[in-house]
């Protein structure tokens, strides 16, 4: 075979570039890095309109500098700051604060009474083990007896962080453990000074910076080779090359059903991947002539399903001077992304929502929409952290899949940068061994 690498990553999403990094830091390991598409980043993309940054919809990053995104970063030695962001609550007609930019604040919320308050940190507590995740939101609900204010809040916190208004398949386990973290590391969200941009750019520089990683652009990966069960290699872009590893850094329903597995994978296996549930959301970013609120916190609404962000308030750059940038996500079931006549009829709901959210209507400069895959998997009940697959694919030595999609821990972004945290050791200490 013509080029030899320590390690092919395929996908150059946060996952897989930040594994790139990872690995090819200090020349430790040589990588290649693949991606399908024309430029590096996923769905945490961004491009420019009229002076606005826009993300590929709605990317917070989940437990500010203190999760997974911000420990990649400082990996980089990365100034990039995340800025802390709060959550808040919208209900009958106001706007109500949960957690602010640091956890001590949620002392000042005004969501959950008293009691439902302590019921809620103890859940946070105690609740945990794998048959909590088997609990759905709706059961834990009724089994509790839980009073219409805790209701209400359990079920905007499975808009806006599981990204999903199936209540009666949310996962509980996956919010209480989520709620764990944030009690641990003092903060619940923030978003990046200057928007996504400089992240990706601080990935990307410390790739190049190593000199043991290559990126291949418009390459998708085509087979991964495998005589007796040990990664050899792949085909990719036309061309056969040799590693020691292969790492999938993309939706593990792909691996399923877009990849060719020599040997292929179980049936078992690939049934299992092949039948989870992406998250399917719409996306809506609006760039204001003049702000409609100060409000920097996240927002959650049960009545419409939103998710509701003044982002530019939490960072100025993303918007020109003066001006303001929304962004909206409302989950959809997947059969309705091509409903037209019923994404008409959300949009119109959403923009209700930020004249009763904020207090005046939107003077919009544009206005973009679109139904997108938003997560590689939603965390129902049955398709939880625990019931996802590993990083390690079972029956083939050598071979990884990392992203949203597996058993890592986290939510959105933070698990898929959190999911190459923790394959990092794995697939080096597979190489080391190999080659020793």
């Amino acid at each position: 075979m013509p080029g030899r690498y320590d390690v092919v990553i395929a996908g150059a999403g946060i996952a897989g570039l930040s594994l790139a990094v990872l690995l090819s830091t200090e020349g430790r390991y040589s990588v290649l890095l693949l991606e399908s598409g024309s430029a590096p980043g996923g769905r945490f993309r961004v491009v420019e309109r009229d002076g606005y940054l826009l993300d590929w919809g709605v990317h917070a990053c989940l437990l500010g500098s203190r999760g997974a995104i911000g420990n990649v970063l400082r990996r980089c030695g990365s100034p990039v700051r995340i800025r802390p962001a709060g959550m808040a609550v919208f209900r009958d007609g106001r706007l109500l604060p949960f957690v602010g930019e640091r956890l001590l604040s949620v002392l000042g919320q005004k969501v959950l009474k008293a009691a439902s308050l302590a019921r809620f940190g103890s859940a946070a507590l105690t609740v945990r083990g794998k048959p909590s995740y088997d609990i759905t939101v709706s059961g834990w609900l009724g089994r509790n007896r839980s009073g219409e204010d805790l209701e209400s809040a359990l079920k905007a916190l499975s808009i806006g962080l599981l990204a999903t208004d199936r209540y009666d398949r949310a996962s509980a386990g996956e919010l209480f453990a989520f709620f764990r973290q944030v009690m641990r590391r003092g903060v619940a969200a923030g978003y990046p000074e200057g928007g996504w941009r400089p992240v990706l750019d601080a990935l990307l520089e410390t790739v190049k910076r190593s000199r043991r990683c290559e990126i291949r652009l418009n390459t998708r990966l085509g087979r991964v080779m495998a005589p007796g069960n040990r990664v050899e290699g792949v085909t990719a872009g036309g061309e056969d090359i040799e590693a020691g590893a292969v790492v999938c850094a993309f939706p593990p329903q792909s691996l399923a059903g877009e990849v060719n597995i020599d040997p292929p994978l179980p049936d078992e296996y690939r049934h299992r991947l092949s039948s989870l549930e992406e998250s399917v959301g719409l996306c809506i970013e609006m760039g204001l002539s003049r702000p409609v609120t100060g409000e920097r916190r996240i927002a959650f609404s049960v009545d419409p399903p939103a998710l509701l962000w003044a982002v530019s308030n939490a960072s100025p750059a993303v918007a020109p001077p003066g001006k303001q940038l929304l962004q909206f996500f409302s989950p959809i079931d997947k059969e309705k992304r091509d409903d037209r006549a019923f994404i008409a009829k959300r949009t119109g709901e959403l923009l209700e929502l930020v004249a009763e959210a904020f207090g005046a209507s939107p003077d919009e400069e544009f206005r973009r929409v679109m139904v997108t895959t938003i997560g590689g998997v939603v965390p129902f009940a049955g398709q939880s952290r625990p019931h996802r697959p590993g990083i390690d694919v079972p029956g083939y030595d050598g071979l990884f899949i990392i992203g949203d999609g597996v058993n890592a821990g986290g939510l959105g972004g933070d698990l898929a940068a959190r999911s190459a945290i923790v394959a990092e050791p794995m697939v080096a200490d597979y190489l080391d061994n190999r080659a020793g």
